[in-house]
């Protein structure tokens, strides 16, 4: 493990040679003062500097090291963390200045001095969908983002979008964004519920507002998203090619149009290139990045920034990816043992100056985030004979068919494209507004008709919900034209709607 210098020293450092590229890595570790796993960072400067953890701690730069805030109940699963935009002055420990931390289990919680202590708020309502259901307190939060200095946004599963537009009083009011009417998510244009696992929004103009979700990363846009009765509309359906992860966005300030979207998969995978996509028409189309030193990038990213016209996103196996032109990503890991460090955060205050922090209380800091590597050439062949190897990727579906049957939606695709690659399953997605099972066999087209794979999920909740039935593929189906059959009933086992069947092929 490097030598990690005290923060103090670093910064001098790097202020001082911000203009020059390190001989070896361009990341300088950093001393964090946990163990734990950084899950979230804010870096607005040098003394606006915070992070969050999956276990519970909240930490701020007190400007010689990191000391922990008080007030967090330990074990917290902390998912994001925000604080007010840099336009409110101030740093840790000024009256005014506000954060928002939230967790997986929909805890929210709140600083007022610049995150020296923390309190908890009572949670939300919400419903569990966009239909006529009855609000309940939140309880799955993804995300959390200031559209100003006043406005924050909290974003959850099912849809669920509260909006504060007095973050900063004594006693702050959240109001549901997207579940407001019956039957149409209005934010969303649609009545189907996604899970909502960020945004951006344009500074110039925060009620122009972009949306993620973690279906393939799904992309809606509302242009009033400050208003009394917001509305918007789905401007894309695929981006990312995941849909077990947490999509995270960006967006060029001085360039609105460009976006950019990045993801994982569980358990630290990734799903290669297509796990860090861009846009220049704000989400409506979307292509891959470019890799140019690294010839197979896992893309498990967590996060994504973009700052002065530099972005910068980091996650599994090391990869800390920084690009000059949103469209090339030089791979730029940090050096030693942290060179295959899982990273789980970022942050980026200018097109220089970027933290990075991940597993086991691993953080580092640059001054040369706008540095491209140098010489850069075609990406080096793989050692050993033969071709570099083919990335590891998830199954992928295309051509999507939905239909609604026994109060349940199903959504199956009718190419699945999972040869050569891993794991090798066939996604089914499904939703309900009551609790259902569901069960689902791939079916030879001739011949006994038997059963070839199957799957089953479980939908418990007094309002149902979602989930994605992974079927899994032995290596004894070949590629080829099969139907997959799914049957929807109730918890005990009856038999409701009518039994699903699509052709699909598998290649």
């Amino acid at each position: 493990m490097p030598r990690r210098l005290s923060l103090l020293a670093v910064v001098i450092a790097l202020f001082a040679l911000a203009s020059t590229a390190q001989a070896a890595s361009i990341w300088t570790p950093i001393a964090s003062g946990t163990n734990g796993t950084i899950s979230s960072i804010v870096y607005q400067a040098p003394s606006r500097f915070w992070y969050a953890t999956s276990g519970g701690r909240i930490a701020y730069w007190n400007g010689s090291g990191f000391t922990a805030a008080t007030g967090v109940t330990p074990g917290e699963n902390f998912v994001d963390l925000a604080f007010q935009p840099t336009s409110v002055p101030g740093g840790p420990g000024t009256s005014g200045l506000v954060g928002y931390g939230v967790t997986g289990n929909g805890h929210i919680w709140r600083s007022t001095n610049g995150g020296v202590s923390w309190t908890q708020l009572t949670a939300p309502s919400t419903r569990a969908d966009c239909s006529s259901s009855p609000a309940i307190p939140e309880t799955e939060l993804n995300a959390v983002q200031w559209a100003n200095g006043a406005t924050v946004f909290l974003m959850g599963d099912d849809s669920t979008i509260l909006r504060s537009t007095n973050a900063t009083a004594g006693s702050p009011t959240f109001f549901e964004f997207n579940k407001v009417t019956t039957g149409t998510c209005a934010m969303q244009g649609e009545s189907s519920t996604q899970d909502m696992t960020d945004a951006t929004f344009l500074p110039a103009n925060p009620s122009d507002a972009l949306f993620v979700a973690q279906d393939f990363g799904r992309i809606y846009q509302s242009s009033n998203a400050l208003s009394g009765s917001p509305t918007g509309a789905n401007v894309a359906t695929d981006t990312v090619n995941s849909f077990e992860g947490s999509p995270r966005i960006a967006q060029d300030p001085a360039s609105p149009n460009r976006i950019w979207i990045v993801d994982h998969q569980p358990g630290d995978t990734g799903c290669g290139r297509l796990c860090l996509v861009l846009s220049t028409d704000e989400g409506h189309s979307s292509a891959a990045a470019k890799f140019p030193n690294d010839p197979n990038p896992v893309g498990g990213l967590y996060d994504i920034s973009s700052q002065g016209g530099v972005e910068v996103t980091a996650g599994s196996g090391g990869e800390i990816f920084t690009s000059v032109d949103g469209t090339n990503f030089y791979n730029q890991p940090a050096d030693g043992a942290l060179a295959t460090e899982n990273w789980h955060a970022e942050a980026a205050f200018d097109a220089q100056h970027a933290a990075v922090g991940g597993e086991n209380g691993a953080l580092v800091v640059s001054a040369a985030a706008g540095t491209v590597p140098s010489p850069v050439g075609p990406p080096s062949p793989a050692p050993g004979p033969g071709p570099a190897p083919t990335p590891a990727k998830p199954s992928s579906g295309s051509k999507p068919v939905t239909i609604r049957t026994g109060g349940a939606t199903i959504k199956v695709f009718k190419i699945v494209t999972v040869t050569g690659r891993s794991p090798r399953f066939i996604p089914v997605i499904v939703s309900s507004k009551k609790p259902r099972k569901f069960t689902v066999q791939v079916l030879a087209l001739k011949g006994k008709r038997k059963a070839l794979a199957g799957g089953h999920l479980t939908l418990r909740r007094k309002h149902g919900g979602h989930g994605t039935i992974r079927v899994k593929v032995p290596a004894s189906v070949k590629p080829g034209s099969y139907d997959i059959a799914v049957r929807v009933m109730t918890l005990k086992g009856k038999r409701v709607g009518k039994l699903v069947k699509v052709k699909f092929r598998l290649k």
